[in-house]
């Protein structure tokens, strides 16, 4: 009898011994189906929103072939199960050519950096703009800002003259830039003496809360736009989002990064 028992209460233990073994065994499976799911996922999402750029990139350039490059924001379907929605700032929207940005009248205008929206979408628009300088006289000020193709002065909202310092917020009239898209090409600032010499850097904030800061003069082959793309997959809340900064004069991706993710 004692035999029996024990033979008895070993088989339950190996019973017991083999379930946990089992369990343990298909635990570890599904995790690492799961976390391979997980990965699947990931890559698809990063792949997504790496087609979302590419062909962002390619509509501003196909329409750049005859007329102003643009591209459309939104979502775009690759197949049933995969997608990327293709999005940006108004600020990231804003090119300004300052190729050809030279002085003129007296040296008292920097003129000739057109303006553009890079997206058929929505129009934009500029709200406040800050003027910054340096390398020439402190008594140099900004008297009047220009916008558009007739120009219109939008600064001082009134007309006439104004005479800020350098680095002050200006609340310009708002101006808009077409979702067409047209080409700005009339701007200029004007100063009360010569900016032979000068380094002139705006800052320009959008109705939307974003701003974009450049130099505007000396000249330099700028002329930039940044779109962000989200690679996403049906039926789950994950995403890879990407964005790139495109040079329209160099035609080339001056920056490109990760921007935010989800997982799982």
């Amino acid at each position: 009898m004692n035999n029996k028992g024990i033979a008895l209460i070993a088989i339950i233990v190996l019973i017991i011994f083999v379930g946990f073994a089992v369990a343990g065994v298909t635990t570890f499976i599904a995790q690492r189906l799961i976390q391979f799911d997980i990965q699947q996922r990931d890559m698809r999402c990063r792949y997504n929103a790496q087609a979302g750029i590419h062909y962002a990139l390619y509509n501003f350039r196909f329409h750049a072939i005859s007329a102003n490059g643009y591209f459309s924001k939104g979502q775009t379907n690759i197949d049933p199960n995969n997608y990327f929605v293709i999005g940006a700032t108004a600020a990231d929207l804003l090119m300004v050519n300052t190729r050809n940005t030279v002085l003129q009248s007296s040296s008292r205008n920097v003129a000739v950096w057109p303006i553009q929206n890079a997206t058929n979408s929505n129009t934009i628009t500029i709200a406040t703009m800050t003027v910054s300088w340096s390398g020439v006289s402190s008594n140099r000020r900004l008297q009047q800002i220009w916008l558009g193709n007739g120009p219109t002065q939008v600064w001082p909202a009134g007309g006439g003259s104004g005479s800020a310092t350098s680095g002050t917020n200006l609340n310009i009239n708002d101006f808009t830039l077409d979702a067409t898209p047209t080409l700005y090409s009339a701007n200029f600032l004007r100063f009360n003496n010569t900016m032979t010499g000068g380094t002139v850097t705006v800052q320009f904030f959008m109705t939307d809360g974003t701003s974009k800061t450049l130099t505007l003069y000396p000249f330099f082959a700028n002329n930039n736009f940044t779109v962000k793309a989200s690679g996403k997959t049906t039926g789950r809340s994950s995403y890879r989002t990407l964005a790139a900064t495109y040079n329209a004069l160099t035609a080339k991706v001056i920056d490109y990064d990760e921007i935010s993710t989800s997982f799982p």
